[in-house]
């Protein structure tokens, strides 16, 4: 009876490589084939043709029949136990080597989990993967409280940005940060009491460069769109494959937050690799990505304005509405982005930015003189994307638009630079705020530290580095490569090509200020304020002599989320203006009383870092940081 069932088992196998090769899969399995019961070491290994398994012998491993879904993979987690030792199952799955080298493939699979089922703090979920006898990286997931999907990724090469998450939310919105510890309003959830659809997709990157993609769906929906991903493999890694399936699941953990408090189980069907998008029949859709794909890229246009080039003048008010269509599907959002930084998400029409009920309505308004690109991406529900743009041209009242941005004109905002000495060694020290003094800075609202290891002995800059909190051109910007410096010289400068940044490539003079760093553009009238103080700095660092009486002054809470407290007001204090991140102005309120207390509405602010300023009728001023939450 053994050989007919392996006899079968074998032209099951066959017939199911002929399917594989009619739909260009790379690997199909379910369980329909197998008998019922409890499966050791040997049994599971001659069925899925592993080599290992972790919970076979261990009792955690069955094959069970399921109704209306036919055979399935049941997974024992027992009460109080965590890791691959003492829970789930842990193997790997090779498909057959063709001699291909795989680098983008799709990846899907049923999950069950019952209505008892405990998610506690997180465990495993299998995911593709990269095995030799020397090197590894696996992309499985996770669900985390409540059963929250993320990616859980181990790279040959642990990525360099710090920061970096091994662990990444299943979010459009943002899936590396989780605003307060709370998880993105967007990230979805596995569901109890019903099968499952996972579906994944892998575009290793280019060895070196930002466009490896990670992509998922989960009952069809999208829900994770990274596509510039530059981790996977390293400059020196092109030989890295994807050959397998880490087929892997436990409770993972070290404390009693993750153990389950009883025996659960979980079931899993219908394994499926394919180099194209793998749809609820099994067939073949697509999503863009590569040739046999038959996916329709989405359509996107600007209902307003109409023009491909508008000329405003400063102080304008601006409202943006944006056709998008997709023809064999729908869109699933629109982003909107100026000068690449992320502005926005729309989930359903209208598509519209700038209007009375927007959570900011002056959220494209008040940029500096200049010109600048306003883009929309379209994605639709397959991940496919378009994008379309328009030019706009701030210009002043007198309309000469130079945008030459005068500090000042007294050179206060230089803080002496070109100095005569060389910049004494920075030991890698990071900078957590960028305060940029002038007008028509570099474009950095989405800035979140700067690194920078200098050597003056050595005459050596080993890190000049950024890093963003939307990855917008990348989570970790590595800037020393796209410089030339003069640090060790007298009259210490910067010069930046091909930063990615918009607004920042240029040149700069080069100056510390006590513990902080400070870059003066040469010739474009803005300087970059980098330190770990909440304060921003004053153009000539001298305090002012009639704002010295407000040491007493306080404001709270801060972080703020509607109404902002402010206490210890001196007479002098004539005007409140707050100006968001890039030094843009964006609210003021004149003080007609001599209160030393009063509250400011700020919940049409965006959330974000601003600046609230305090000037006093003899033009002083000093300012402070808020965060608006």
């Amino acid at each position: 009876m053994k050989s007919i069932y392996y006899l079968l088992t074998g032209l099951l196998i066959l017939l199911s490589s002929v399917a594989m090769a009619q739909q260009d899969l790379v690997y199909q399995y379910d369980f329909d084939h197998l008998p019922s019961g409890q499966y050791d070491r040997d049994m599971i290994r001659d069925a899925l043709d592993v080599s290992f398994c972790k919970g076979a012998d261990e009792g955690r491993v069955f094959i069970e029949d399921f109704p209306n879904q036919g055979k399935v993979l049941k997974v024992k987690y027992p009460k109080g136990k965590v890791k691959t030792n003492d829970s789930g199952m842990h193997t790997k799955v090779y498909w057959e080597d063709t001699g291909e080298n795989l680098d983008e493939l799709y990846i899907s699979y049923m999950v069950y989990f019952p209505n008892d089922f405990e998610f506690r703090a997180g465990g495993k979920l299998p995911g593709l993967s990269y095995q030799t006898s020397e090197r590894n990286m696996s992309l499985r997931l996770m669900w985390r409280y409540d059963g929250l999907a993320e990616f859980y990724v181990h790279y040959n090469t642990e990525p360099s940005w710090d920061g970096w998450h091994a662990s990444i939310n299943w979010s459009l919105i943002d899936p590396y940060e989780e605003p307060n510890g709370n998880p993105q309003p967007d990230q979805v959830k596995f569901k109890k009491g019903q099968w499952n659809k996972i579906e994944l997709y892998n575009k290793l990157n280019t060895p070196g460069q930002n466009n490896g993609i990670m992509r998922a769906w989960l009952n069809g929906q999208l829900a994770i769109n990274i596509t510039d991903n530059g981790d996977y493999r390293q400059a020196d890694e092109g030989d890295i494959h994807l050959n397998s399936i880490y087929l892997s699941t436990f409770f993972g953990g070290s404390d009693e937050t993750f153990q389950p408090t009883k025996d659960i189980y979980a079931y899993f069907d219908e394994f499926k690799v394919s180099k194209n998008r793998i749809d609820d029949s099994g067939d073949n859709g697509g999503d863009g990505d590569n040739g046999g794909d038959t996916n329709q890229n989405p359509s996107i246009s600007f209902n307003t304005p109409s023009s491909n080039n508008l000329e405003v003048e400063e102080g304008y008010s601006l409202y943006v509405d944006v056709n998008a269509s997709d023809n064999d599907g729908s869109i699933n959002n629109v982003k909107l982005y100026v000068d690449d930084n992320f502005i926005r998400q729309e989930n359903v029409a209208p598509y519209e930015w700038g209007h009375a009920n927007s959570p900011n309505p002056n959220e494209i308004n008040n940029l500096p003189v200049g010109t600048h690109i306003i883009k929309a991406i379209a994605t639709d529900d397959e991940g496919a994307t378009a994008e379309t743009t328009f030019t706009l041209t701030v210009t002043n009242e007198d309309g000469d638009g130079d945008g030459d941005g005068d500090i000042g004109g007294d050179g206060n905002c230089y803080f002496g630079t070109p100095i005569n000495n060389s910049i004494s060694s920075i030991d890698k020290t990071s900078f957590s705020n960028v305060y940029i003094l002038g007008d028509n800075g570099p474009a950095l609202s989405n800035f979140r530290k700067m690194t920078i290891n200098w050597n003056a002995a050595n005459n050596g800059l080993y890190q000049f580095a950024l890093n963003t909190n939307n990855g917008v051109p990348a989570y970790y910007v590595d800037l020393k490569n796209k410089l030339t410096h003069t640090l060790g010289q007298s009259n210490p400068s910067i010069t930046l090509n091909n930063s990615g940044i918009s607004g920042l490539d240029g040149s700069y003079w080069i100056t510390t200020n006590e513990e902080d760093f400070v870059m003066v553009s040469k010739n474009r009238g803005f300087t970059l304020y980098f330190s770990n103080t909440n304060q921003s700095p004053i153009c000539d660092n001298k305090q002012n002599p009639d704002l010295e009486n407000i040491s007493e002054f306080s404001y709270y809470p801060n972080p703020v989320k509607s109404s902002l407290l402010l206490k210890g007001l001196d007479t002098d204090i004539q005007e409140i203006v707050i100006y968001n991140i890039n030094g843009q102005r964006i609210k003021a309120l004149k003080i007609r009383t001599k209160e030393s207390s009063m509250s400011i509405d700020v919940t049409s602010l965006n959330n974000g870092i601003y600046f609230m300023e305090l000037k006093s009728f003899k033009g002083k001023s000093k300012r402070y940081k808020l965060v608006k939450i």
